[in-house]
C-alpha cells in the first residue's frame, strides 16, 4: 500500500512538458531590444527569466505569478546552472516573485544556451516542471534574434 502511495505522490509531483506553454519575451525601447527572455506557464503559475539592458549594465530577472497559491520556493535548473545561485538571491512567500540582478554574462549565456538546448526543470513548491529540449524553434530563434540586436556594438 505505502508503495501505491509513494507512487502516487511521485507521479502527481511531476508536471509534464504538455501541460507548459513556453514562449519568448521581447520588449522594444525605441525599435532597440531592452528585454530578452522566455516565459513559462501552466493553468496556474506563469514564470519568466529575462535578460534586461539597462544603464547599469546586463541584469537577469526572475519573475513566478501564481493565480492562487502563495510561492515559497522556485528555481530553474539546467545540466549545469541553477538559476537562484547565478542570481545570488533567495524566494520569499508570496503570490509574485520578483527577482532582478546584475549576473555574470558568460554563466548568464550558458544558462540561456543550455536552458534553449537541453531543456532543463522548474520548480515550484516542490514540484518538478520538466522544460524538454530543444524548445519550440520559434521561440528559440526570436530569443537569439532578440539577444543579437541587444547586443549589437552600435546600440550602445
Amino acid at each position: 500500500m505505502h508503495f501505491f502511495s509513494l507512487l502516487y505522490i511521485f507521479f502527481f509531483s511531476i508536471v509534464t512538458a504538455n501541460n507548459l506553454k513556453v514562449g519568448s519575451i521581447i520588449k522594444l525601447d525605441n525599435n532597440i531590444p531592452s528585454e530578452c527572455g522566455l516565459s513559462f506557464e501552466t493553468s496556474t503559475i506563469t514564470s519568466k527569466v529575462i535578460i534586461k539592458k539597462n544603464k547599469k549594465g546586463t541584469s537577469t530577472v526572475f519573475i513566478v505569478e501564481s493565480n492562487n497559491e502563495f510561492i515559497k520556493t522556485a528555481n530553474i535548473n539546467t545540466n549545469s546552472i541553477d538559476l537562484l545561485k547565478l542570481l545570488k538571491s533567495n524566494i520569499k512567500k508570496s503570490k509574485q516573485i520578483y527577482i532582478e540582478s546584475i549576473t555574470d554574462e558568460n554563466q548568464t549565456s550558458a544558462f540561456f544556451q543550455e536552458l534553449l538546448i537541453g531543456g532543463g526543470n522548474l520548480f515550484i513548491n516542490g514540484k518538478k516542471i520538466q522544460i524538454i529540449g530543444p524548445i519550440d524553434s520559434k521561440v528559440r530563434l526570436e530569443y537569439l534574434f532578440c539577444t543579437g540586436e541587444m547586443f549589437l556594438p552600435n546600440y550602445n
